[in-house]
């Protein structure tokens, strides 16, 4: 059998990785393992969706596609007539079967979710990233309470960094990486002690210069008002000091032997400072960890980094791997990993378990594998943690065989041509791709501009008069920015595009006019309802807005604003807005969670070139692209810290950035210059992931200086012709394709919501439910009231709820009645409890309602903050509508009973 059961493939750009991996998952199917026995993961949705896909269609087509066919025979070493006899049967089999074609991030969180309990977590949680906010709530709450806020201000002035203060991020980097961060070490040496010492030696120097006769310019380079900026002198970059010019003619043995010593004493005052920074940081991020686990788990919406960190700790902490893969009801005897370049070291170690149980049996007579597929010069995730040099590590740890793929199918011949000569001298390792056979010569050329966007447009009408379709023309630009430069540019040109720099549905004007009016009418701000009013030519006071109210679904809001202004024919990404809608009850919630989220543009929706950055072209193809240079400067790397990474690819050490300081530590400065070649290296794996995206033709245009081609030294050049077999034709009398649809017309489904706790818990609701009625059984506030109203709890709750449940209903009852503010409350005001009124059709129910002579309060009781903001919006329905019945100026209070204090927040 020439199937390799330990196998990894370098594949280079369009060289048919995702080709190799669907021949490697269906071979294993073909060969009688089950598709549940099989973990095929994969780095993004979309691409675990076609894997999928690929798959069925694969097995439903084998017999048409050649290539695929004959691959899996010589995997497989099946006759054709044994794979299509075997074809219905292993295809019945997959469509019937549980499989795992999945995506990293949702691995995980099927693992984590199966054994949520197991550390404390509640399974029914979500993934999605959220804003900071209730994160730094948190995060500052719990250092207030520890009485560490001071702390946190010294830090930042003991620093005297700026870079810190954005000491948030710094705390999520942190987290991201937790499981790999080094032990902190303790502070060795006051800061104050070894500056004092480094002043001595300086005050030593300077003399040592006037008794030796040294000219004054020589002296005063040692003048300096601090140690730090003594710290940032140029001249400690010179072993000696006699190496500098200025110092030749008056150096002697005692003045180099006092500036070894000073150097010494200031690298030993670079590494004091940095412990002290170190130390103090760690510090915090313990404050901040529990910060961020608390809001997770009270939130019950992980981040992706929080998937990451509470899995790691179920499988290095909590649970053995037999225990893992009986809550996951699979056992994989066979691993499939794409683009594994991008993996980070923490998703490998989560693998790690797994991988090493396939390991665990080899030589025995049980089958298993482990595959991998990626191309270290599309790695472009360091910064999110990917680890290139996991590629090979992996290999060579577990004795796996790497085999090139070095054949290019994607690209025409001068692309692939142009790109090895620019990237073979210039990228260590490099080995040069291959043309298929019969490909096309193509087209490259490289324009030098400054004016990058207009050179942009230029081009693109270019290959639009020689026939090129819009549709198959794209723009790489390097930031999101570039990218709504270049579309502003395209629109006055009459050139139509689509913006990929952001997948999100809110990016989009029309979407965001829209729900910014929604938040008019909630809120009364009238700039929000400009943007609408200006595309619709009118202004507030000509419309009729009184068919809104605030209770109203989003949904229903939505479908009344399209219906009324019509302008948004011929754009289906409206269905998908309306969608989202459709599962929020409330406006507020609604606008929240729509701020936040990332929901992807409808396909099609917008006829025209592509502009996308080249991180998100990575796997793409298109028939002609123009690649532009980065409209700024390229960025330099300000990070305050330096994470030093050993060979199993945890964190060894972290070093605190500090300029000049390579001048003093050669540990430092190795680290420092390693540093850099990495970040060379990035670099030219964005610039390899650019230049390998055109099938027919590409165009760079480079500045004349400071430009991000100048890596791999390309250099204005042109190769090849366009040949396009279409007509030639004007770009202005180009016809819209058809497959826009008009939206003339279409319904929303009445959606009979009823009220459904979202506490699964059900002793919770079990507890909420048994103090509402306790409050409910007290004639008066006082304890007499409460000890007959507790009988009756007792004698209804009595059989279900659990001892120390009861307990607590008491204690947050009486805490109530000691409570000043709430008796002050009661003083004067005839008291009803649970208050019944139908409003707008609607029967709703008070807890409490307090009426005075001239106004009316009512008060909904809540026995945890979990759902805060759904409690506002439910105590402002309340209001609004028991001011329009009591004719009564009314407010409204959300009584929170904790298990620790009473709170009261006003509405």
């Amino acid at each position: 059998m020439s199937f390799k059961p330990f196998l990894a493939y370098s594949a280079s750009a369009g060289s048919g990785k995702t080709f190799a991996l669907s021949v490697r998952y269906i071979s294993l199917l073909f060969m009688g393992e089950s598709p549940s026995s099989i973990l095929a993961a994969t780095f993004t949705n979309k691409a675990a969706s076609e894997m999928r896909q690929r798959v069925v269609d694969s097995l439903r087509n084998l017999e048409r596609d050649e290539a695929f066919l004959n691959a899996i025979c010589e995997q497989t070493e099946l006759s054709r007539e044994e794979l299509l006899d075997k074809q219905p049967e292993v295809l019945a089999k997959f469509l019937a079967s549980i499989s795992h074609i999945v995506t990293l991030d949702s691995f995980f969180s099927s693992i984590l979710r199966a054994a949520a309990l197991e550390i404390g977590l509640e399974p029914d949680f979500v993934t999605k990233e959220q804003g900071d906010d209730a994160l730094e709530r948190h995060f500052l709450n719990e250092v207030q309470a520890q009485g560490l806020l001071s702390s946190l201000v010294k830090l930042a002035m003991d620093i005297e960094d700026k870079r810190f203060s954005k000491i948030f991020d710094l705390m999520q980097g942190f987290y991201t990486v937790d499981p790999l961060l080094p032990e902190v070490q303790k502070i060795q040496h006051s800061v104050q002690s070894v500056e004092e010492h480094c002043e001595s030696l300086r005050l030593e120097m300077m003399k040592a210069l006037k008794d030796a006769g040294s000219a004054d310019r020589c002296i005063k380079q040692f003048e300096t008002q601090s140690i730090k900026e003594l710290f940032g002198k140029k001249l400690f970059e010179n072993e000696m000091l006699g190496e500098h010019s200025w110092f030749k003619k008056s150096i002697n043995n005692e003045i180099e032997e006092v500036y070894a010593r000073l150097k010494e004493a200031l690298k030993l005052w670079g590494k004091s400072k940095e412990q002290v920074v170190l130390y103090n940081l760690f510090k915090i991020y313990d404050y901040y960890k529990n910060a961020t686990i608390a809001n997770a788990k009270f939130s019950g919406i992980l981040s992706f980094d929080d998937l990451t960190y509470f899995t790691y700790r179920l499988l290095h902490e909590s649970i053995s791997s037999e225990f893992l893969y009986f809550k996951i009801d699979a056992k994989f005897k066979h691993i499939l990993l794409d683009e594994f370049q991008d993996t980070s070291t923490l998703q490998f170690l989560l693998l790690k378990p797994l991988i090493d149980e396939i390991f665990a049996g080899q030589g025995q007579s049980e089958f298993k594998s482990f595959f991998y597929v990626g191309d270290t010069k599309q790695s472009l995730y360091r910064f999110r943690g990917g680890v290139e040099e996991l590629f090979d590590k992996v290999a060579e740890h577990y004795g796996i065989t790497i085999e090139p793929m070095d054949t290019n199918y994607r690209s025409c011949r001068h692309v692939v041509e142009q790109v090895n000569r620019w990237f073979e001298p210039t990228m260590t390792g490099y080995i040069p791709q291959k043309s298929r056979s019969g490909a096309k010569e193509g087209f490259v050329e490289v324009v030098e501009s400054d004016e990058v966007i207009d050179e942009a447009v230029k081009q693109a009408q270019n290959l639009i008069q020689l026939g090129v379709d819009v549709d198959d023309i794209a723009f790489l630009v390097s930031t999101n920015k570039d990218g709504q430069q270049l579309q502003e540019a395209c629109e006055y040109a009459g050139i139509d595009t689509l913006l990929k720099t952001s997948s999100s549905l809110k990016t989009l004007p029309k979407i965001a006019t829209l729900v910014a009016m929604m938040e008019y009418l909630y809120l009364g701000d009238r700039i929000d309802a400009e943007a609408l009013m200006i595309r619709i030519n009118k202004s507030l006071d000509d419309i009729d807005l009184n068919w809104y109210s605030p209770l109203m679904q989003p949904l229903k809001i939505l479908d009344r604003l399209v219906r009324e202004f019509g302008y948004f024919e011929e754009d289906k990404n409206i269905l998908k807005l309306l969608e989202f809608a459709g599962s929020f009850g409330d406006i507020p919630t609604f606008i929240k969670e729509f701020k936040s989220s990332s929901i992807g543009v409808a396909e099609h929706s917008v006829h025209g070139a592509n502009i996308m950055t080249i991180h998100g072209s990575k796997g793409l193809e298109f028939g002609y692209v123009i690649v532009l240079d980065k409209l700024t400067r390229p960025n330099s790397d300000k990070s305050p810290l330096i994470f030093h990474y050993d060979e199993n690819l945890s964190v060894e050490e972290i070093l605190y950035r500090i300029s000049g300081r390579d001048h003093f530590d050669e540990h430092y400065a190795r680290l420092i210059a390693s540093r850099k070649l990495s970040e060379i290296k990035d670099r030219k794996n964005v610039l390899y992931v650019a230049l390998t995206r055109a099938v027919e033709g590409m165009i760079i245009i480079r500045k004349e200086k400071d430009s991000i081609f100048d890596e791999v030294g390309v250099s204005p050049m042109k190769i090849g012709e366009i040949k396009v077999s279409q007509p030639v034709f004007d770009i202005q009398k180009k016809e819209k394709k058809s497959h826009l649809v008009r939206l003339s017309h279409y319904g929303t489904q009445e959606i009979l919501k009823e009220q459904e706790d979202e506490e699964k818990d059900l002793q919770a609701i079990l507890f909420g439910s048994a103090l509402h009625y306790t409050l409910e059984m007290m004639v008066r506030f006082d304890l007499s009231s409460l000890s007959k109203a507790l009988i009756s709890m007792q004698n209804r709750y009595g059989q279900q709820l659990d001892m120390h449940h009861a307990v607590q209903i008491e204690a947050r009852i009486k805490m109530l009645i000691v409570h000043e503010g709430f008796q002050k409350l009661l003083q004067g005001a005839q008291v009803s409890k649970e208050r019944a009124f139908a409003y707008d059709g609607e029967l709703k129910q008070v807890d409490l309602l307090l009426e005075y002579e001239d106004s009316c309060l009512v008060i909904d009781y809540k026995s945890s903050k979990k759902y805060d903001l759904k409690h506002h919006v439910q105590v402002q329905g309340y209001k609004k509508a028991l001011a329009k019945l009591m004719r009564k100026p009314t407010k409204g209070l959300i009584l929170y009973l904790l298990e620790d204090a009473i709170e009261l927040i006003e509405v």
